[in-house]
């Protein structure tokens, strides 16, 4: 027994020693993570706010986000709100107020910076929208892109 316990804190001991060199070095700067990149949740929630302070000719733009998410919610949950209509790759933002610079109403699909792509079912919504019903489709990757799509619509200035 006594030789397994010299040769478990004489281990321990080198495992100390070992980091406590390597807590000196010089710490290198972290390459960028996806935590450093807002979620596709907080620039979305940046436009939606952005968007309710909207308005064309003194009225409010009408505007709605569909709620395809799943996170979060339970099965039936799910099921109830499949049951309802929620369509899957519905765009994340329908703006119903025609655009003052193209006269058409507008979707986006709202994306991360980096780290995302769109659906098959996303695209064949904003394929559908722009080819069949005459609105203007986007796919934006972050809070920048989408007031850039605003303002080419002229709902900003």
């Amino acid at each position: 027994m006594s030789d397994y316990r010299e040769r478990v804190l004489a281990a321990l001991e080198a495992f100390a020693t070992k980091n406590r060199g390597n807590q000196s070095a010089p710490m290198k700067k972290p390459k960028s993570t996806r935590d450093d990149i807002p979620t596709e949740a907080q620039e979305q929630n940046r436009v939606a706010a952005l968007l309710d302070q909207l308005t064309i000719d003194g009225a409010p733009v009408v505007w709605c986000h569909p709620p395809n998410e799943s996170y979060g919610i339970s099965p039936q949950a799910g099921r109830n709100r499949k049951r309802a209509g929620v369509k899957r790759g519905c765009p994340d933002i329908l703006i119903f107020s025609p655009g003052p610079k193209t006269g058409k109403p507008v979707a986006i699909e709202m994306k991360r910076v980096k780290y995302s792509s769109t659906t098959p079912e996303q695209r064949d919504w904003l394929q559908k929208l722009d080819r069949q019903c005459g609105w203007n489709t986007y796919i934006a990757k972050g809070f920048d892109q989408a007031v850039h799509i605003l303002k080419a619509n002229g709902y900003i200035t």
